[in-house]
């Protein structure tokens, strides 16, 4: 009987449960007294414009007049701003080229391309540093990040 009973219980409440719910989606359909707002029209569909480059970055240069600052700028937005550490970083590439701290930037160039989930691109930037400083400090950073080992340099 006390089964009976509780199986009585659960049809009653589902039963409930499924008036409950036809009735608010019978309501949903009325617009609730509001009066329904005109569909938009829809503009004509526009075709891309050649000569719009779509990987191009904006030009964010800040404009540090050394190197000192740059890469202070570099360190504090690769994570929170990667587009403008990637910026900074081919900023500096161009200007210090072959400085002491260029083994820092191309490795923060490399993290800020990952930070904007541009693996490709990261890959290649790693390739680069691993070309470019074969022994560099963050050569098992970049390997962990990207799985770009260095080539290793056998007889000609």
């Amino acid at each position: 009987m006390r089964r009976l009973l509780g199986v009585v219980f659960v049809v009653l409440v589902a039963v409930g449960i499924y008036a409950l719910y036809s009735r608010h989606a019978a309501q949903g359909r009325e617009t609730d007294g509001l009066t329904p707002l005109p569909a938009p029209e829809a503009a004509p569909p526009r075709l891309a414009d050649r000569s719009v480059n779509l990987d191009a970055r904006p030009d964010v240069r800040v404009g540090a007049t050394d190197e000192a600052t740059l890469m202070r700028q570099l360190r504090d937005n690769v994570r929170s701003n990667s587009e403008l550490a990637e910026s900074l970083a081919r900023e500096g590439r161009q200007r210090f080229f072959d400085s002491a701290a260029s083994d820092e930037r191309d490795a923060l160039l490399v993290d800020a391309l990952i930070n904007q989930q541009r693996i490709g691109a990261a890959r290649s930037e790693t390739y680069y540093y691993f070309d470019h400083h074969p022994n560099g400090r963050f050569g098992e950073h970049l390997f962990v990040m990207t799985g770009v080992h260095p080539t290793p340099k056998g007889p000609n």
